[in-house]
């Protein structure tokens, strides 16, 4: 039995695509060194806006004259999500175990690992700490990461552990898809919400694509297939009406309704409900965003996605595009449709 272990707090109230870096930063370490990775629900938990402890954190510091803070609202969405609780060690257990004396702990040297991550290699980025914890061979060891806010963005390595935790929390907490499976569903994720004009993180505002950008994939598309579609807008929005990268409402169904396929916004849904959706449509048109970079990593759909600071090495039927569509563009997007549709 391995009497060698991992734990890890390190839990910054960040986004979908920061938190599950740490999570995935540490199932590495552990894979690469044979240790188990202890796990506990509070280290995924996240803010909410009407969280007590949300509201008191934001108090104070307005009483500081800061402004306050934007949550990404996920609370325990994360826990939902792949429910590690019920795959990994209990690091509940661990902890009592170092407690009593029957475990070690030793804290693991300082590490970082740097974005953009698209060339990362692995053997390079976990040498040091790899050599560390095999200098220290004996068992009932539990090594310890430090809170270095350093997470990893690349899955190719850990893919098939989150499809896995994934599909298992499914069947647990099943999620309905509103999906016609006589259409074509094609769901384009476009990132909005904290980064319009006014917002929290506006000074960001060049990770939003245009929709010019999305509107020439969609024309493209409907070039391209001989079927009926389905379009599935998912943005984060102002008081629940969809917003252009210049902060204007926009209406895709407005837009498309004269053409002859079916238009469903969902501005503002769950984490979970978009997450799901993401996953399963039929073709997925994405943003630089973690949540679109994950759904992208895990998802085996065809995907068109925009080129960003993580790669997407080890994901199936994926085409990377830049932040303005070019001619060879277009009829590599045409040839990606013609190589991966099933009619």
């Amino acid at each position: 039995m391995n009497q060698r272990f991992l734990i890890d707090y390190d839990n910054p109230d960040a986004g979908i695509g920061h938190s599950m870096g740490i999570i995935n930063r540490a199932l590495k370490i552990a894979a690469r060194n044979n240790l188990d990775f202890a796990y506990a629900e509070d280290q995924l938990m996240k803010s909410t806006q009407d969280s007590l402890r949300w509201k008191i954190k934001q108090g104070l510091r307005t009483l500081r004259g800061k402004k306050r803070d934007e949550s990404h609202n996920i609370g325990n969405d994360l826990n939902r999500m792949l429910n590690p609780k019920n795959l990994l060690v209990s690091r509940e257990e661990i902890e009592k175990r170092i407690q009593v004396g029957e475990l070690r702990l030793i804290p693991l040297p300082a590490f970082e690992i740097h974005i953009p991550s698209n060339e990362q290699d692995d053997d390079d980025i976990y040498k040091s700490l790899d050599r560390f914890i095999q200098s220290h061979p004996e068992s009932n060891i539990v090594f310890k990461i430090g809170n270095n806010r350093f997470g990893d963005y690349e899955y190719q390595s850990t893919r098939d552990w989150f499809i896995k935790a994934y599909a298992k929390a499914r069947k647990q907490h099943p999620i309905a898809l509103t999906y016609k499976p006589t259409k074509l569903n094609v769901a384009l994720h476009i990132r909005r919400g904290d980064l319009l004009p006014g917002r929290q993180f506006s000074d960001l505002s060049d990770r939003m694509l245009p929709d010019a950008w999305y509107l020439k994939l969609l024309e493209i598309i409907q070039d391209s297939v001989h079927q009926p579609l389905a379009l599935h807008i998912f943005s984060e929005g102002r008081d629940g009406q969809y917003h252009s990268e210049d902060g204007v409402p926009f209406s895709w169904k407005d837009h498309f309704k004269d053409a002859k396929l079916e238009v469903t916004e969902y501005i503002d849904t769950s984490f979970m409900d978009t997450f799901h959706h993401l996953l399963y449509a039929d073709v997925l048109i994405g943003s630089k965003s973690g949540m679109s970079h994950l759904a992208g990593m895990l998802g085996e759909q065809i995907k068109v996605m925009p080129q960003m600071w993580h790669s997407y090495r080890g994901a199936s039927k994926t085409l990377q595009l830049g932040s303005h569509i070019t001619e060879a563009e277009i009829s590599a997007v045409t040839e990606h449709l013609a190589q991966n549709l099933v009619t």
